[in-house]
């Protein structure tokens, strides 16, 4: 997919992670599910064991239990990685990663240092469009600065995006979250559209990407 980055937007990419895992540790957010089928349920440190859904985030001390044929993929917001995890089994989401309690290992890839952050927005984004449309900031002035760190994001974009599979969007996310915050309306509805491509039946998705495409 193209990005045309033509908005004017300052991009930061080098805001430390330090705050965030300490609130993790404390029983913060730490992960994003994007991708999830099957059985799957989680029980907080306090409260009974739920149903887990797509795009929920998890928090410090959740214990997530997968069916047999089950399977979760879990992008950390506290952590450059991303695990993928299949049934039957049993972990612990933490600020580091998931502690194995029962079944098998998961497959682990990295995410580039940028993305974490951006990810760990997704869940807002997708209560705003629920309920009230999308917010969308005013651009600021472009400078050297901001054009290089917007192609270090397209970048970024445009290496995960490649190693990801067809239908996986956590790609877009990480964009769709940069373009918004920074005001990138044009950028933003073409990641919008990319997404309800790549998962035309994901409802969760469709209403995130509808969000955009109306925005003025």
């Amino acid at each position: 997919m193209k990005i045309l980055a033509t908005s004017m937007v300052v991009v930061s990419f080098l805001a430390s992670l330090a705050g965030g895992v300490s609130a993790a540790d404390a029983g913060g957010d730490v992960g994003l599910v994007n991708a999830l089928q099957g059985d799957v349920s989680y029980q907080g440190k306090d409260g009974p064991a739920r149903k887990a859904q797509a795009y929920m985030r998890l928090r410090h001390g959740d214990k997530i239990v997968l069916a047999s044929g089950a399977s979760i993929r879990i992008s950390y917001t506290t952590a450059s990685r991303q695990e993928s995890w299949t049934g039957p089994g049993s972990f612990v989401a933490t600020s580091a990663g998931g502690e194995l309690l029962k079944g098998n290992k998961p497959e682990v890839s990295q995410l580039p240092a940028a993305v974490p952050q951006k990810l760990a927005r997704v869940s807002e984004l997708m209560n705003t469009s629920r309920v009230g449309g999308l917010v969308v900031r005013s651009a600021k002035a472009q400078t050297s600065a901001s054009k290089e760190e917007v192609a270090a994001a397209v970048a970024t974009y445009e290496s995960m995006r490649a190693a990801a599979a067809p239908t996986d969007v956590t790609p877009e996310l990480f964009l769709y979250s940069v373009f918004q915050e920074h005001g990138m309306i044009d950028d933003l509805k073409i990641v919008a559209r990319e997404m309800m491509l790549r998962q035309p039946d994901n409802a969760e998705i469709q209403q995130l990407a509808k969000a955009a495409l109306a925005a003025r």
